[in-house]
């Protein structure tokens, strides 16, 4: 991946920008700009979900880039509220790291972020990875799975059984 930004503008006003460091590291997600009170006067810095940027943004077929991703929320978005700029920036990083086209004139509605990936109304760009709620849930369990050593326990069972 060599990097890569772009500007949204919510509903025309609110504007977030996504840059996305060129050389792979560590995944990670920063936000700056994002002093104020959202609309309804929680510090949308605390409110901010990255976890909700992540799974939207997989369940609709994308990939996280690892890299470093770097948000600037204006602060005319705050009016939109946190769940808004969520959405806006799970779209910036889609379009920003190549994997989603651009929409017409860089502007996106003011929809709150679902985690299903329903509400970033975008198409992963031929040869993307498309990726089910479901088969992602499956490689999440396997993960877990790993960590508690259960994996390895059942594959030795298997190999017991097969006389191997």
């Amino acid at each position: 991946m060599n990097g890569g930004s772009c500007s949204l503008y919510i509903e025309g006003k609110g504007k977030v920008s996504v840059s996305i460091g060129g050389s792979p590291s560590m995944p990670s997600i920063s936000f700056t700009g994002l002093h104020g009170h959202g609309a309804v006067g929680y510090n949308t810095a605390r409110v901010c979900e990255k976890a909700a940027i992540r799974c939207a943004l997989r369940s609709a077929g994308f990939d996280i880039p690892r890299a470093s991703i770097r948000i600037d929320v204006d602060e005319s978005a705050h009016e939109f509220g946190h769940m808004c700029i969520e959405n806006a920036c799970a779209q910036g990083i889609a379009i920003a790291s190549g994997q989603a086209k651009m929409p017409e004139g860089g502007r996106v509605d003011a929809t709150p972020i679902i985690i299903d990936g329903s509400t970033l109304r975008l198409e992963p760009i031929k040869g993307g990875s498309e990726r089910g709620l479901d088969e992602l849930c499956d490689e999440k369990q396997a993960e877990a799975d790993l960590a508690e050593g259960t994996a390895d326990r059942d594959g030795q069972f298997e190999h017991k059984e097969s006389g191997r």
